[in-house]
C-alpha cells in the first residue's frame, strides 16, 4: 500500500487553486510533500484557459467581467473550461514513479481515467474513458482530464460536471461552440452531460468524493489518510499567490499587441489545434520571437517554451525552420500529445513561408488572410474565377439573405462586391451554409479554378481540413466584426440560419480579389468608387 494524503481544500479562488497545484506538485517531486489526492472547488466560478491558450481568443472576457467570473490559466494543457462552483475537481499528485505514475505516462492516464469512470459507476452512471482525455456517459462528456509534470512531480486532474448551468457555460467560452460540427452533434447539450441530470436527483458532493476516493484507493493500492496543508505548504502557496493573480500569468500566452502576427499558421489535428506565430528582426531575416499556442497537451510543460527559444535567431526560411524543429525534437526533451515532430515542423515552416505575401500585402493585411489548398507563393499567380461571400453579411431583413444570389439594390455591402466581381470577371456566390460551401468548393476543384472569399477565423479553424480536402484553392479574408461564434450561434450559422449581420472587410477583400484576378499590386478602386 502507498500512503496518500486525502486533502479537501473546499471552495477557493482560481488563483489559490493554481498556486496549490504548483506548490503541491513541485514539493511532491522533491520529496517535501506527501503524495496527495486533492478535492477542489472554485468560488467564484472560473473560466480557465488551457496552459498554452490565448485568453482573448478562447474566452468572452467582457461576459466574464460583467458576471463576476474569474479568468485564470491552468498549469495543464487542453482547452478552456468554465469551472462552476457546483462542479468538483479531483487531483492525484505524486512523484514520478510512484503509483499511479509508475509506468509510461499514457498508460497512467488511461488507468486513472478508467478508475474515475468506475467511480462514477458507483453512483449509477455507466461511464467510460474516451481518449484523449474525456470521460463520457452514453457518448456525452461529464468529465475532462489533464496533467503536467514539475520538478519530478506529476499532477493528473479531472473535473466533474455536476449541475446543469449550460447557458452560463456556453456564454463564457468561445471554444466549445467553435468545435461543434453537425456530423458529430446537433447542440452543445448533446455533447455535455451533467451528473444530476443523468441521475435525476440532486447529488451530495460527499457521495461523489467517497466514490472517487474508494475507487482510486482500490485501483492503485493507496492508503488514504485525511490531512490538511502543512505550515510550509501554506507559506509557499501564499508566496506564489500574487503571481497567479497577476495579468502576467493570465495573459502568459499572448501575441505582441503592437505587431500583427502575419507570419502564422493554424494546424488542426484530431488531438487539438496548434497555432504558430513568428516575428522577425528589424532586417526581416531571422526569428525575433516565436509563440506556439493551442489546446494541446505538452510534456513536460516547458517543452513548448524550449522549442520557442530554439527558434530564436534562426533564419526565416521554411526548410531551415523545418530542420530546426526536427533537430529539437530529436533531442528527446518532450512531446506534444497527438502532434508529432513532422506536423509541428510543417506548421512552423508554413508560417515562415508566408513571407511571400510581403510583396503583395502589408503585414497588417497579411495577418487577416487564410490560405486554402495553396502556398503563399501562389497568391497572385493562381487566377481566381469565383468570389465567395457569406450570406450573414446581408441585412437580416433582406429578401435575398437566404438565397445564393443578390438583388443588387445598393443598400448594403453586398452590391459593390457583386459589381467588383463583374468588373474582374469573377463569378459571385452567396454561400448559404457549410454544406453549400463544400458543394461550391468541390465544383471549383472539378474545374481546376480558384476562389477569393471571406469568413471568420473560428470558421476557418473549424473547417480548415474539410476545405483543404475539397481540392479547391483560394484565399479567405477574415471578417472584421463580431461573428456567429462570438455570439454563441455556431450551429445556426452552420445550418444557414444565423440572425445577425456581419461586416465584411471590403477594402481588403477587394484588394485580394484584384490580386487573385491577375493584378499583382492590387492597385486601383475597381467597383468600389
Amino acid at each position: 500500500m502507498t500512503k496518500y494524503r486525502l486533502l479537501d481544500t473546499g471552495l477557493l479562488s482560481a488563483a489559490e487553486n493554481m498556486a496549490l497545484d504548483e506548490v503541491l506538485t513541485s514539493r511532491a517531486g522533491r520529496g517535501l510533500s506527501p503524495p496527495t489526492l486533492r478535492f477542489l472547488r472554485f468560488s467564484p466560478d472560473a473560466a480557465l484557459l488551457g496552459h498554452h491558450q490565448e485568453a482573448e481568443r478562447e474566452l468572452r472576457l467582457d461576459f466574464c467581467r460583467a458576471n463576476g467570473i474569474d479568468v485564470n490559466r491552468r498549469l495543464t494543457g487542453g482547452g478552456a473550461l468554465l469551472f462552476q462552483s457546483s462542479a468538483l475537481g479531483w487531483e492525484l499528485i505524486a512523484p514520478l514513479g510512484a503509483p499511479p505514475f509508475a509506468g509510461r505516462f499514457e498508460f497512467a492516464v488511461r488507468a486513472i481515467c478508467e478508475a474515475a469512470a468506475r467511480a462514477y459507476g458507483r453512483l449509477g452512471l455507466e461511464a467510460s474513458f474516451r481518449p484523449r482525455n474525456d470521460i463520457e456517459v452514453a457518448g456525452r462528456k461529464i468529465s475532462g482530464t489533464g496533467g503536467f509534470m514539475l520538478d519530478g512531480g506529476v499532477l493528473f486532474q479531472g473535473t466533474v460536471l455536476v449541475r446543469n448551468e449550460i447557458e452560463r457555460f456556453l456564454r463564457a467560452l468561445r471554444v466549445p461552440v467553435e468545435k461543434l460540427k453537425k456530423r458529430e452533434i446537433e447542440s452543445l447539450m448533446q455533447r455535455l452531460a451533467f451528473v444530476e441530470d443523468l441521475l435525476g436527483r440532486p447529488l451530495d458532493l460527499e457521495e461523489l468524493k467517497k466514490a472517487l476516493a474508494d475507487e482510486f484507493a482500490a485501483s492503485f493500492g493507496l492508503e488514504l489518510a485525511p490531512g490538511g496543508l502543512s505550515a510550509e505548504e501554506a507559506e509557499a502557496v501564499a508566496a506564489r499567490l500574487p503571481y497567479y493573480q497577476s495579468p502576467e500569468w493570465v495573459h502568459l500566452r499572448a501575441p505582441l499587441k503592437d505587431r500583427p502576427a502575419w507570419l502564422r499558421h493554424i494546424l488542426q489535428t484530431d488531438s487539438g489545434t496548434l497555432r504558430v506565430h513568428l516575428w522577425l528582426d528589424a532586417r526581416g531575416q531571422r526569428v525575433q520571437k516565436a509563440l506556439i499556442t493551442g489546446d494541446f497537451f505538452s510534456r513536460p510543460q516547458r517543452f513548448v517554451y524550449d522549442l520557442e527559444a530554439h527558434l530564436l535567431g534562426q533564419k526565416v526560411e521554411p526548410e531551415n525552420l523545418r530542420r530546426a524543429v526536427l533537430e529539437f525534437w530529436e533531442k528527446g526533451g518532450g512531446e506534444l500529445d497527438g502532434i508529432g515532430a513532422q506536423e509541428a515542423a510543417g506548421a512552423v515552416a508554413a508560417a515562415a513561408a508566408r513571407r511571400a505575401l510581403a510583396g503583395v500585402f502589408a503585414e497588417s493585411e497579411a495577418a487577416e488572410l487564410f490560405l486554402v489548398g495553396m502556398g503563399p507563393e501562389r497568391v497572385g499567380r493562381l487566377k481566381a474565377q469565383w468570389l465567395l461571400l457569406p450570406y450573414c453579411a446581408k441585412p437580416v431583413a433582406c429578401d435575398w439573405r437566404y438565397l445564393p444570389d443578390c438583388g443588387r439594390c445598393g443598400d448594403c455591402q453586398y452590391e459593390p462586391m457583386y459589381q467588383l466581381a463583374h468588373d474582374l470577371g469573377l463569378t459571385p456566390v452567396s454561400i448559404q451554409s457549410f454544406e453549400h460551401l463544400m458543394e461550391v468548393l468541390r465544383d471549383i476543384a472539378s474545374q481546376g479554378g480558384a476562389f477569393v472569399g471571406s469568413c471568420c477565423e473560428a470558421f476557418y479553424c473549424k473547417h480548415q481540413r474539410e476545405m483543404e480536402q475539397s481540392g479547391a484553392a483560394g484565399l479567405l479574408i477574415n471578417l472584421d466584426s463580431t461573428t456567429c461564434y462570438d455570439l454563441g450561434k455556431g450551429m445556426d450559422a452552420y445550418r444557414g440560419r444565423f440572425d445577425h449581420q456581419t461586416e465584411l472587410n471590403t477594402a481588403l477583400l477587394a484588394k485580394a480579389a484584384r490580386v487573385m484576378a491577375g493584378g499583382r499590386d492590387g492597385a486601383g478602386e475597381v467597383g468600389l468608387g
